[in-house]
């Protein structure tokens, strides 16, 4: 066996390498002989120095469980499960004629083969998993996000709200990595916790399970899924055809399309498409390049942008451009040295929201304050009709457009939705544990996916306004544009504010 330590693959590296079988360790679960004694729950405790808190309110009601589900400080809970069976000592939903049979299992990290939580995570070495499969959380690495709690099918890690940190069981790494068992293991008193190698579990898992089906519970076996690649916890459990009768252990765990759509084919298209637009910009440049106004001495200067407008525009665009680095810091782990830029993940996770929540409600007071002149018009339609000649130049062709175009106008409002969108799906993101996992994982796709459509249209108008329009971005510094230009690129607004041009 290679060094226990060697790591085999750790998050937001991308890096996809199998656990070797004959090197990987497993712990097996004997359902059928666990007496609930919690014996693990304290050497858990006690190993790993953790600072449980007060029962209080958390105590479960009529149940023998310590606690209603694990947290930051409790990883490992015996989790009880009255039952109603039949004489064969099946369950069953009749009242009549049944027996209670009590269900219990330890409740702990599994350990996937192909670890959701690690798949999920957007901060390098947050999550490591070593070669012989055991999958660690590494604290001083996480940012808090909550990913990997949206991305595990077994709902396992929790976020610790006073450090802004995940935790879960390492399967006592320090001790396995020196040759010993998990202290879990080494304190249970019946023997219904081995720990091994995974064939040598498998083998023994097989084992116990014919015993109880020649005890009479037909439906015995192991529960491995190989959803997540297989597990290096599993269980024998007298009901397998019913695992979520043992405290609600998943039928069949995956990772979602969702994960895997938001971790894969979405940042390649993300990617593809933000490299594709910058290549039609560049190849837009070189073939119709930009559009000038030549200015008259002495012509008059028009007020085209209020002061309150300007510092509204300044303050969207910074904070867009905050959440474009730190969004793309959490995008792409080649991306990860601009969260060091701006102090680090754990700043980028704590100011991400809150520059978010300033981002929306900037594009909101715009918007009410253009309201007026983002209406899009008959001659906008027009307009959008003959974008194409717009693209290419042909400017004569296109009917004179008011204090904004029909796509300025258009690129705002869109901009506008994204910032809604955007914000909503954020707020789940935001307080992962105030929210279903499965709203969690729909959150981050659709987060995402706005992200790179934001990212897009920000292209466009940087584009646009700065390198094609020449003078519009004088005009958002100063306030002001000559009459030639306003005459030119908004012929109609001119025309309003000035009147008819003078003849030459």
């Amino acid at each position: 066996m290679s060094d226990p330590l060697s790591i085999l693959r750790t998050s937001a590296t991308g890096t996809r390498t199998a656990v070797r079988s004959e090197e990987q360790v497993c712990m097996l679960i004997d359902t059928s002989t666990c007496i609930g004694c919690k014996a693990c729950e304290v050497a858990c405790v006690e190993w790993n120095d953790l600072h449980v808190e007060p029962e209080g309110g958390q105590r479960v009601l009529h149940s023998y469980q310590t606690m209603p589900d694990m947290t930051p400080a409790f990883w490992n809970l015996i989790r009880f499960n009255e039952v109603p069976v039949d004489q064969n000592r099946r369950p069953t939903t009749e009242a009549a004629g049944v027996s209670l049979m009590m269900l219990m299992r330890k409740d702990m990290c599994l350990h996937c083969a192909e670890p959701g939580c690690l798949i999920a995570c957007p901060a390098e070495g947050a999550i490591v998993q070593w070669s012989n499969g055991i999958v660690d959380f590494q604290q001083e690495h996480c940012i808090g996000c909550g990913y990997c709690m949206t991305g595990c099918p077994f709902h396992v890690p929790k976020l610790d709200a006073r450090t802004g940190r995940v935790y879960k069981c390492t399967m006592c790494i320090d001790r396995v990595s020196h040759g010993l068992g998990p202290a879990c293991v080494k304190a249970c008193p019946t023997g219904c916790l081995e720990f091994g190698t995974k064939s040598e579990m498998l083998a023994r898992a097989e084992r116990r399970v014919e015993r109880l089906r020649e005890e009479g519970f037909a439906q015995a076996g192991i529960y491995d899924p190989q959803g997540v690649g297989g597990t290096g916890v599993i269980y024998v459990l007298h009901h397998a055809d019913q695992p979520e009768l043992y405290g609600g252990l998943p039928r069949a765990p995956s990772i979602t399309a969702a994960v895997r759509l938001w971790k894969g084919p979405l940042k390649w298209l993300g990617s593809g498409s933000l490299w594709g637009a910058l290549g039609v910009a560049i190849l837009h440049y070189l073939t119709v390049g930009p559009r000038r106004v030549a200015g008259r001495p002495g012509e008059r200067q028009v007020l085209r942008y209020r002061t309150s407008e300007r510092l509204l525009h300044w303050t969207i665009a910074l904070s867009f451009l905050y959440l474009l680095t730190t969004g793309l810091g959490l995008w792409s782990p080649h991306l990860a040295f601009l969260l060091r830029v701006i102090g680090g993940g754990q700043v980028a996770r704590a100011w991400h929201p809150v520059i978010g929540l300033m981002f929306a409600c900037c594009v909101l007071l715009q918007l009410l304050r253009w309201r007026g002149d983002l209406r899009l018009s008959g001659s906008d339609w027009i307009w959008l009709r003959r974008l194409r000649d717009h693209v290419a130049g042909r400017h004569e062709n296109l009917p004179p457009s008011g204090r904004f175009n029909a796509g300025q106008k258009l690129l705002f409002l869109i901009q506008c939705v994204l910032a809604a969108v955007l914000l909503s799906t954020g707020v789940p993101i935001w307080f992962p544990q105030a929210f279903a996992q499965s709203v969690r994982q729909v959150a981050l796709l659709i987060h995402a996916a706005a992200g790179v459509l934001a990212m897009l249209s920000l292209l466009v108008h940087v584009y646009m306004a700065v390198l094609v329009t020449r003078g519009a971005l004088g005009a958002m510094i100063e306030g002001t544009v000559s009459e030639a230009w306003a005459r030119e690129h908004h012929a109609a607004w001119a025309e309003e504010l000035l009147g008819p041009p003078s003849p030459p």
